[in-house]
């Protein structure tokens, strides 16, 4: 039942990162991706912006659903395995274009240039009003009707839930700090913060105790 706190510690090791996040989620992680990567490639041809695109694993699935697809991110060496992965694909040819940008540098591209965008196990890592921020973007970059698909570490709802999440988590959390000096914050309530940005929210599902989950909005037309 563990969260994503040690993903700090995987990031340093990207050749590792695939499996370890498989372990850390119970291999609930390929279901995320599965999720958002439908929602976002609904239209095929559409063009994807995909932000915090680690190892590919997203990527991939999208070029698979006959997606163009802009991928961000702020390592390197992520990019790198990312590239490896979808050059082994070779109907990802001219599909995907590779930039290393942080997810607040989305304000460089045009307005209403995207026809959808993922956010993957990337805003749990932001403080409040940096995700708004980044949200703010997306709204912007999105064109009208298009959609946003976000999975990532949540807050279970309940005061048990939450409890035995926290201890299940803090071990964790405390290994992530000592090693990295970094660890995730569970979002408490991203729907709101989806909605404050001038979203639609049309479903939202949850994974281990709820400490997982995947958001699908829209930016109305």
């Amino acid at each position: 039942m563990s969260s994503l706190a040690l993903m700090r510690l995987l990031e340093s090791a990207p050749q590792r990162y695939d499996a370890g996040m498989r372990m850390l989620t119970l291999g609930r992680v390929e279901r995320l991706h599965e999720i958002v990567a439908e929602a976002a490639a609904t239209a095929e041809g559409g063009h994807v912006l995909e932000v915090g695109c680690g190892t590919g694993t997203v990527t991939a699935r999208l070029v698979a659903l006959g997606a163009r697809v802009t991928a961000l991110d702020q390592s390197p060496e992520m990019l790198e395995q990312a590239r490896a992965r979808l050059a082994e694909q070779p109907a990802s040819e001219g599909s995907v274009e590779w930039q290393e940008r942080t997810a607040a540098e989305i304000d460089g591209f045009p307005a209403a240039s995207f026809d959808a965008a993922v956010v993957s196990l990337c805003f749990s890592d932001m403080a409040k009003s940096e995700r708004a921020y980044v949200l703010h973007e997306l709204a912007r970059v999105l064109r009208p009707g298009g959609v946003l698909a976000v999975a990532d570490e949540l807050k279970p709802r309940g005061r048990a839930a939450r409890a035995l999440a926290l201890a299940l988590r803090a071990p964790q959390a405390l290994l992530a700090w000592l090693a990295v000096g970094s660890t995730s914050r569970p979002i408490a309530d991203l729907a709101a913060e989806l909605r404050a940005a001038g979203f639609r929210v049309h479903a939202e599902r949850r994974f281990l105790l709820g400490t997982l989950g995947t958001l699908i909005a829209e930016r109305p037309a």
